[in-house]
Formats: C-alpha cells, structure tokens, sequence
C-alpha cells in the first residue's frame, strides 16, 4: 500500500501575507515558502517539488486565473514526454494554499489543504493535454514569441514566457481555471479513500 499525506500542519495564521489585491500569486508563494522553513519544513527552493513528494501552491481566492504549473524550456518539452516531465512530478501532491481578503475588514486569511492529484482519470487527463500542446509545439519547429498554444484545452495550455529580454526558451505548463475545478473536485471525490499518514 501507498502511503499518503492527506495533511499537513502548517500553522497559516501566524504567516504575514501580503494584500493579495496589491501582489501576485509568486509574492505570497514566496512569502508562504519562506514561513514554513521558518516552521521546519524542508522546503527545497532549487528541486523540481517544494518537499518530498509534495508541491506547494498559494492563489488568491478572488481570482480566475490560469493555474501555472512550472515550466520547461522549448527543447525539453519536444524531448519528453509527460511521464518524464517536472510537470508530472508537480502534479501528483499539492498542498494548496488559498489566500483570502475580507472584503469588510481588509483582513488577509489562508486556508490549506493537501489534494492527491494521483488518480489516474486525471492523469489521463493532464497526459492527453499536454501530448496534444506538445505535438502542435513539435509541428511548428520553432518559438513563437508570447505565443500561447490552447491544444490542451480546458487542462492544460502551453504559454510562450518571453522573459525580460524577450528571448527566453521556456514554456509554461498553465491550467485554465474551469479545468483546475473539474480535476479538484475529482481529486476531492476520492481522497477521503487513501490511507492518512501524520
């Protein structure tokens, strides 16, 4: 049997994040990163996952955003396929991180939780979004600079990152929001099954 995280005990209130109207999702990522070392986790800020088997994940609730993944450079991408991907190993364990604003008082709250993105629909899932990018990337033979292509579609986009130069290599892995939901709420449908490890 696989043993799985269904929690962990990140104390959320003690950490100060920042106005989530003011700053995007990376700042109160770093911020929630920054806390939980100082909390003891093992957070690995150079490796593909945040902590072993885990990958953390912060977003304000108010927003409709694409989800973003993680990224990969051009040749990467052509060269791998999803099994072999970072991308892959970011999406099997999240802890997920919703930062919220009272809209009466201005008081910024977090609220965490542990989804297991494992189950195999969604992998299927994932698989066959980001196989579909990949083979339209792969056709084109080239970078098109802030390109976005839509083949995954509702899981997963493959968007160009210019960089501040405008020639960075890099494409990142994003799902549109509506997709995240629908993965969410299978992933919630049957976690309650796995075995909890403390």
């Amino acid at each position: 049997m696989t043993v799985k995280i269904k929690s962990l005990k990140v104390n959320l209130s003690n950490i100060d994040f920042a106005d989530p109207d003011q700053v995007n999702d990376g700042t109160n990522g770093k911020i929630l990163e920054q806390a939980m070392i100082r909390q003891g986790y093992p957070i690995d800020q150079s490796g593909i996952i945040d902590l072993p088997g885990i990958e953390v994940k912060s977003r304000k609730a108010s927003t409709n955003a694409m989800h973003t993944v993680g990224t990969m450079t051009y040749d990467a991408i052509i060269a791998t396929p999803w099994d072999q991907t970072s991308f892959k190993k970011k999406l099997q364990t999240q802890y997920r991180v919703t930062i919220n604003k009272d809209k009466f008082e201005g008081d910024v709250s977090a609220t965490g939780k542990v989804v297991d993105f494992s189950n195999s629909k969604i992998q299927k899932e994932l698989e066959d979004a980001y196989e579909k990018c990949r083979a339209e990337l792969t056709a084109q033979g080239q970078i098109y600079v802030g390109q976005t292509i839509t083949a995954g579609g509702q899981y997963g986009n493959l968007e160009h990152k210019p960089g501040k130069k405008g020639t960075c290599k890099s494409y990142a892995l994003r799902i549109p929001n509506s997709g995240m939901k629908k993965l969410l709420a299978i992933a919630n449908s049957t976690f309650n099954n796995l075995f909890e490890s403390t």
